[in-house]
């Protein structure tokens, strides 16, 4: 049985979360999450969609879009081809909860790590015609708004903190007592990276949620051992895709004011692949495009391989999945302190 590290008492966690990029860019985020700034210039619909022959990832795709806040539709626009993966992803969710073997009535639930104003929960909710309840956490507050306009307060629910303030104290409150069990799925929204590179204890601490046979993903954006190779990738992404949506000023701006601070917070793949295999018997990379790597890990192998045989295909150009040749099962890199990880 894996253990988690000790919780800090709550002076030492405010104190660390101060010191976090998360709230450090806390007003950059508030006028992203407001709309203020940075806002995509044009519509945010795939222009791969007729790549797309599934009407049901159309169908969630259209749903992430409309449903989508001010921060939300500029994540979309700034990592290239998320939109079509986190659809592709979220179907294939939905048929692993419709396949089950489970009692009538039962529902699943989703717990999306700082994720923006809960989006994609909302649409998975929603697309599953709530089969699939959806609990975010977020420690910027305008989320709230963009989320209580969207939601169906019966089927998705906000918390407006970091998720380092999730406990399973709160998850018995009468407000989110319905995932008091925990959650049969966890989504990392590309959170830890503004947190601090201590993959160790971010993961521990949403792990304790994760229930038995439970599926965990990790969407990272991620540091590359060679810089050179690191701004390569950066610059197709800059350059190629996220010229769609922004001007030159607003890409060089944020490249200038944001990224030295999150960057600080990433780690490499094959550090992320060993703190997964630490914590989860098996680790999967699903997708790569730029620097962002997608991975689900559990300890239940049939249970991933239940979801890898409805995961569509990949909607995105070949050119920005850089890691292509390691996509599949990982195994922890030599000499770490990796777990039985699958080969």
């Amino acid at each position: 049985m894996k253990t988690c590290p000790q919780p800090l008492d709550d002076a030492s966690l405010d104190h660390d979360l101060q010191q976090s990029a998360m709230l450090k860019l806390a007003d950059h985020f508030h006028s992203l999450a407001t709309g203020a700034s940075q806002v995509p210039l044009q519509s945010l619909a795939s222009h791969l969609r007729s790549q797309i022959d599934d009407p049901r990832v159309l169908d969630y795709h259209d749903r992430l879009i409309a449903g989508a806040g001010p921060l939300f539709s500029h994540f979309l626009a700034s990592v290239p081809y998320i939109l079509e993966e986190l659809s592709r992803v979220g179907v294939a969710l939905t048929r692993l909860a419709q396949a089950s073997d489970r009692p009538a009535g039962r529902t699943f639930s989703l717990f999306e790590v700082d994720a923006f104003d809960g989006s994609n929960g909302r649409a998975l909710a929603g697309h599953s015609q709530g089969l699939i309840h959806s609990f975010t956490s977020s420690p910027n507050r305008a989320n709230r708004i963009a989320f209580e306009r969207h939601a169906d307060p019966t089927l998705s629910r906000f918390y407006p903190q970091s998720f380092f303030k999730v406990s399973p104290a709160l998850l018995q409150s009468p407000e989110y007592r319905q995932f008091g069990q925990g959650f049969d799925f966890i989504y990392e929204m590309a959170a830890f990276q503004f947190y601090t590179r201590d993959r160790d204890r971010q993961i521990a601490h949403i792990q304790q949620f994760l229930k038995p046979g439970g599926l965990a993903f990790f969407l990272e954006k991620l540091n590359h051992p060679d810089p050179q190779e690191y701004l390569r990738r950066e610059r197709i992404k800059d350059e190629v895709f996220k010229t769609r949506y922004f001007s030159e000023a607003e890409i060089l701006w944020k490249r200038q004011q944001m990224l030295e601070q999150m960057q600080n917070g990433q780690v490499t793949l094959a550090e992320l692949v060993a703190a997964l295999s630490a914590r989860f018997k098996h680790v999967h990379l699903l997708w790569s495009s730029s620097n962002f790597c997608e991975f689900v890990a559990s300890d239940d192998q049939e249970q991933i391989e239940r979801f890898l045989a409805l995961l569509g295909p990949v909607v995105q150009p070949a050119g920005f999945c850089f890691e292509g040749p390691r996509l599949g099962a990982m195994s922890p890199p030599p000499g770490s302190a990796g777990g039985t990880a699958d080969v």
